[in-house]
């Protein structure tokens, strides 16, 4: 039979490494969960605009960050810290979750503790790919990837309707485009972005 500390060693090399950023009261089994706040007993307590996380590099196979992004980094270099601290930890081919309100939701708008909207776009700039893209059509975006050697691809979008236009399509009296053209152009429509 193996030693134990062996056994201990090889055992830990397959074990997924999960976070939960910002968990609040969502604590997640199977998750290391992490909050600036001791109040639901976290399993660590660490505020994410302080650095460096308390993981090393290339450590994380996974993290969710649920409603934490629209409330951290007001201020733009803090926020380019957060970023390459997400990149410095994870592992390569690590998943992101991250679900944020749509900041064209009242959600977002009223919450005082909201400092930045995250958007597709904004998450964007910190692609290589498509930085060197950019860079090549001579576009105005901020190549944040390279600026910040970082290198985060989006895989899928999904937005959450609002309640009342998940009714009025539920009960037939609007269609899937018409939600489509809606969102482009008034408020409260979309209510969530779930990025991966």
């Amino acid at each position: 039979p193996l030693p134990p500390w062996i056994s201990v060693i090889i055992y830990k090399e397959y074990i997924m490494t999960k976070l939960n950023l910002g968990c609040g009261s969502k604590l997640l089994t199977g998750y290391t969960n992490v909050d600036k706040f001791n109040l639901y007993k976290p399993d660590l307590v660490h505020d994410l605009e302080i650095f460096p996380y308390p993981f090393k590099d290339n450590s994380i196979d996974e993290i969710i960050l649920s409603h934490v992004l629209e409330h951290i980094g007001q201020v733009p270099d803090v926020f380019n810290s957060i970023i390459k601290e997400l990149y410095r930890i994870c592992k390569n081919d690590s998943i992101i979750n991250i679900s944020v309100p749509h900041p064209r939701h009242d959600e977002f708008i009223s919450d005082p503790t909201h400092v930045r909207p995250i958007t597709i776009l904004g998450l964007s700039l910190y692609n290589k790919k498509l930085n060197k893209k950019w860079e090549e059509q001579k576009a105005s975006n901020t190549p944040l990837a390279l600026i910040h050697n970082v290198d985060f691809e989006i895989i899928s979008v999904q937005y959450v309707v609002d309640q009342k236009y998940q009714n009025l399509l539920r009960e037939k009296k609007i269609s899937e485009k018409e939600i489509e053209e809606y969102a482009k152009k008034f408020n409260n429509v979309l209510k969530e972005i779930n990025i991966k």
